[in-house]
């Protein structure tokens, strides 16, 4: 056999009882111990492990909360009176409501600046 076949399975053995030996097993006992005890399996030998309760996890399943909406706010602004027009002249209009609307054109404008049109008596300002 070539130096290169012999010397492998040689290394393998040294390998094996230097973790034998590191493990505290006697090398006699290492021969005669199947190969999961070399290789560091559990072994069956001793008292039995105490129990230990299984770590138990509460469920957050009851104690999430669902996210719920706000109920939509809906605001109803009433709808203005309206406005008559009074005396006119050729400046504008007195309106019913005690202000004035100046005649810009064809149109009225308010105080508050919005174009008003007078339809038959009623100050219409979209």
């Amino acid at each position: 056999m070539d130096r290169h076949h012999v010397r492998t399975p040689l290394l393998a053995i040294a390998l094996v009882l230097m973790h034998a030996v590191a493990a505290g097993v006697e090398p006699a006992q290492v021969a005669d111990a199947p190969p999961a005890a070399v290789a560091g399996a559990p072994s069956r030998a001793g008292s039995p492990r105490p129990y230990q309760a299984p770590i138990a996890v509460p469920s957050a399943a009851g104690q999430i909360r669902v996210p719920t909406l706000a109920a939509p706010t809906i605001t109803v602004r009433p709808v203005p009176a309206p406005t008559f027009t009074g005396r006119c002249d050729s400046a504008g209009c007195w309106n019913s409501d005690g202000t004035r609307a100046n005649a810009i054109g064809g149109a009225l404008v308010r105080p508050d600046g919005r174009a008003c049109q007078d339809v038959g008596g009623v100050l219409q300002c979209p």
